[in-house]
C-alpha cells in the first residue's frame, strides 16, 4: 500500500518493479489496484513444506531438518537471485534498487544486484529485518545480513522514529525517516460526536495477530468495567473470527468482514473512537517497539478521537504522547483503559483539541504530497518526469 501510494502518480517509464508474484497475470482486489509501472517477475525458490515441526510439545527432528534444508536452499538461492535481479536492472536502465523486508531473500540479493550493475542500494525497512522472522533459522540469517546490508546502503528508509534510533544505536548508521503517507478525502471540519445518539462505537478496521492479542483483552476488560451498555467495540478484520474469540476478544465486541479501503475510511470517521493496539507480553517486544501501522496516518486524518493502548517505549505511544493527538494508555491496566474512554466521553473540550492536533500531525507528517518528495529526493531525483530513477 505504502508503495502503491508512492508510485501511482509517477510517470510509469520512471520505474519498474521486481517480484516474486506474477502481477502481470494475477487477478487484483480493489485495495490497491495495479500500478502503471513496467512489472518485472523473477523465479520463486523451491521449499519444502515445514508446516508440520512440533510433535508432542517436543521439536520434530523431521521438521527440524526440514527447516535446515529450506536455509541451505536459501543460501544457495540468494546470489541466483541476485543475478535475475540484475539483469532485469542492466535491461532497464536503473539508477537505484529499492529493496524491502518483506522477504528475507530480497534484501540480499538486492544487494549484490545493486553491487554487479554498480548502482545505488536502498533498503526500505518497513519492519525490523532481523526481527521480523519468528522462525529461529531465518532470524540467524537475516542477523547474518543484516549489518551487511545497512551498513553497504546509499540511504536507509524507515517508517518512524524509533526504529531510526535503534538501527543507529546498534549498528551506527543514520536513515531516514518516510511515514506511512495517508492519501485520503479530507475530513469535514465539525463532525457530530457521538456519531449515533444513545450509542458510542469503539472502531478498530485491519489485521489483528499476536501483537494485539493482550491490548483487545484488556479492552474488552475495560469496557465491561464501564457498566454502559451503549459503548462496544467494532471489528473490521479478514482474519478468522473464530480465531479472535478463542484469544479472549469476545463480549461487548461486533465482528465486520473486511473493508475495502474507501469503506474503511467511511467507517473510520463515523466511529465515535478509533482503537489503535499493541502488545504488552508479545514474543517479539521489538517489533511491537518499532511498528509503525499503516492506518496510522488514516486514525489522525479521520477527525475521530483516538485511543492508543500499547507499552511506552513504542513508537506509536511515544508519537501520540509527544504530540498530545490521543488518548494513551501506556500500561496493561483495563482500570486505566476505562477511565481513559470515559475521558474521551465526558470532556469534549480535550476531545476536541486532541482531534485537532491529530489532523495538524496528519498534514504534516503523513501528507503524501510531502512524503512522496522526500522519497524522490532520497532516491537522487525531485522530479521523477525529468529525471528518472527505477527502483524495486
Amino acid at each position: 500500500m505504502v508503495l502503491y501510494r508512492m508510485l501511482k502518480d509517477l510517470d510509469p517509464d520512471s520505474y519498474c518493479l521486481i517480484s516474486q508474484r506474477n502481477y502481470s497475470s494475477e487477478i487484483y482486489g480493489s485495495y490497491t489496484g495495479k500500478l502503471p509501472g513496467r512489472y518485472c517477475k523473477i523465479l520463486t525458490e523451491l521449499r519444502f513444506r515445514d508446516s508440520v515441526v512440533f510433535s508432542r510439545g517436543l521439536l520434530s527432528p523431521i521438521g527440524v531438518a526440514i527447516r535446515l534444508i529450506n536455509v541451505l536452499i536459501a543460501l544457495m538461492w540468494i546470489p541466483f537471485r541476485g543475478i535475475q535481479i540484475a539483469r532485469i536492472l542492466h535491461k532497464e536502465n536503473c539508477e537505484a534498487i529499492v529493496t524491502c523486508t518483506a522477504d528475507l531473500i530480497n534484501m540480499p540479493a538486492g544487494y549484490i544486484a545493486s553491487r554487479i550493475i554498480g548502482i545505488s542500494y536502498l533498503p526500505y525497512i518497513f519492519d525490523y529485518y532481523s526481527y521480523q522472522w519468528t522462525e529461529p533459522f531465518s532470524r540467524f540469517l537475516a542477523n547474518l545480513f543484516e549489518p551487511f546490508l545497512l551498513k553497504g546502503a546509499a540511504r536507509i528508509i524507515v517508517p518512524n522514529e524509533s526504529l531510526r534510533d535503534e538501527l543507529a544505536d546498534r549498528y551506527g548508521v543514520e536513515s531516514a525517516v518516510i511515514h506511512n503517507p495517508y492519501d485520503g478525502p479530507k475530513v469535514e471540519a465539525d463532525l457530530p460526536w457521538p456519531s449515533s445518539e444513545g450509542e458510542i462505537r469503539i472502531v478498530y478496521t485491519g489485521a489483528i495477530y499476536y501483537v494485539h492479542y493482550d491490548a483487545f483483552r484488556n479492552l474488552v476488560a475495560a469496557i465491561e468495567r464501564l457498566g454502559r451498555d451503549n459503548v462496544c467495540l467494532h471489528i473490521y478484520t479478514g482474519d478468522s473470527h473464530r480465531l479472535l474469540q478463542s484469544e479472549g476478544i469476545l463480549g461487548h465486541v461486533v465482528y465486520h468482514d473486511h473493508l475495502e479501503l474507501s469503506e474503511s475510511l467511511d467507517v473510520q470517521k463515523n466511529a465515535d473512537i478509533l482503537f489503535l493496539p499493541l502488545a504488552f507480553a508479545s514474543s517479539n517486544p521489538v517489533i511491537v517497539k518499532t511498528s509503525s501501522p499503516g492506518k496510522m496516518g488514516e486514525y489522525l486524518a479521520s477527525g475521530r478521537p483516538v485511543l492508543v493502548h500499547a507499552p511506552s517505549d513504542s513508537f506509536i505511544s511515544r508519537y501520540f504522547i509527544e504530540h498530545e493527538c490521543g488518548f494513551v494508555v501506556e500500561k496493561e491496566n483495563a482500570d486505566d483503559l476505562a477511565d481513559a474512554i470515559r475521558e474521551i466521553i465526558d470532556d469534549k473540550d480535550k476531545r476536541s483539541r486532541k482531534v485537532a492536533n491529530a489532523r495538524q500531525c496528519a498534514r504534516e507528517d503523513f501528507n503524501l504530497a510531502l512524503i512522496r518528495i522526500k522519497f524522490l529526493e532520497l532516491l537522487g531525483t525531485e522530479n521523477s518526469q525529468e529525471s528518472p530513477a527505477r527502483m524495486e
